[in-house]
């Protein structure tokens, strides 16, 4: 921990250096706009909170609760030494066979040749930049990738290999979140003042809630939406509210929903470095799993099962009990109110607009 004058006197470095690494930026692209900057507001300000009020070092390392041990959870890293900006490293994931592609907020998507534990990001070559806050969510349906672009409002398709390959949505201010619905491989965005469902093939949108969210998953039945430091559940058919875990402390972000012996629950990944676990059905109880990290942003379900979750220099790996898992397939209850609708794959993931 940092001592509030410490803390003080770091952001203000943190912000001098973003606001005129932000100036320039934007003056090479010609213009500055008050929607430009407005979009990258939020991240930054989000950045400010983790240091000012929580005071989170960016090497903290999470730990499992006692409970957590107990239950059978286990966490490993999967990777680190990110590169960070306000404390905001790695945000999106999503994979190429065994091969792992990682975006960051300074701008940076990697390709990690594969999925182990242990490996550096030094170690990997950045496959391309796209600019500080440009390379933000990522998410999967089918073979082709999307990701989010926070600092210039887009939703692009990358190659596999990292590079961009088309604009599927501009002018989509403070894109962010980005969720693939598996029932019709639309992908849901957070943006500035709304949650959007957009049709990658189409290329077109159409407004879902105008609410401010940040990161969001769906099960293609319900999407979740961290909206206000909630996690709020909004049923896809008709946009109504299903559920609320009620103030989340520590600022809510990236969610998963549980699988197997963990059906029925979803688990947050919180800027002030906790994960923490609510159940879906009857009155939410907060359970903490993991605590004394640094600040969690997005998180993404592993092929394998396993859950990778977003810290300021590094992604770590919640591995499920015996039993269990995370994915995003519907629980029972979801299934018994839509006609037991049946569901094929699954994929998705999210950043933070702070």
């Amino acid at each position: 921990m940092i001592s509030n004058e410490r803390g003080i006197s770091e952001l203000c470095r943190v912000q001098s250096l973003y606001v005129l690494e932000l100036w320039t930026a934007l003056s090479l692209e010609g213009e500055i706009s008050v929607l430009q900057i407005n979009s990258r507001l939020p991240l930054l300000l989000s950045g400010v909170v983790a240091l000012l009020v929580v005071g989170l070092p960016v090497n903290a390392q999470m730990i499992l609760t006692a409970d957590a041990i107990t239950a059978g959870f286990g966490l490993t890293t999967f990777t680190s030494g990110f590169s960070t900006i306000a404390n905001i490293g790695p945000l999106g994931i999503t994979f190429d066979g065994n091969r792992v592609i990682v975006s960051d907020y300074p701008g940076n998507v990697r390709v990690f040749p594969t999925d182990v534990d242990g490996q550096l990001a030094s170690s990997v070559a950045v496959a391309q930049n796209y600019g500080v806050g440009n390379a933000v969510g990522l998410a999967q349906v089918g073979a082709n990738y999307y990701m989010t672009q926070q600092g210039v409002g887009s939703v692009v398709q990358i190659n596999p290999n990292g590079s961009f390959k088309q604009a599927i949505i501009t002018g989509l201010g403070g894109a962010t979140g980005i969720a693939a619905n598996p029932l019709n491989g639309h992908l849901f965005v957070s943006a500035t003042g709304r949650l959007v469902d957009i049709d990658p093939v189409a290329q077109t949108f159409s407004l879902f809630k105008s609410v401010s969210a940040d990161g969001v998953t769906t099960d293609g039945l319900t999407l979740y939406a961290s909206v206000n430091n909630h996690i709020i559940g909004y049923r896809i058919s008709d946009g109504a509210q299903v559920f609320d875990t009620g103030f989340i402390s520590g600022g809510s972000d990236g969610t998963a929903l549980g699988t197997g012996s963990l059906a029925g629950n979803i688990f947050v990944n919180t800027n002030d470095g906790h994960l923490l676990e609510y159940n879906l059905f009857g009155l939410p109880v907060q359970t903490i799993i993991g605590q004394g990290g640094s600040r969690g942003d997005f998180v993404t379900v592993d092929p394998n099962g396993t859950l990778l979750l977003t810290q300021s220099d590094r992604i770590l790996r919640l591995i499920a009990p015996q039993g269990g898992g995370f994915g995003s397939v519907p629980e029972p209850g979801s299934l018994g109110l839509f006609g037991g609708f049946a569901l094929s794959g699954a994929f998705l993931l999210r950043r933070r607009r702070k």
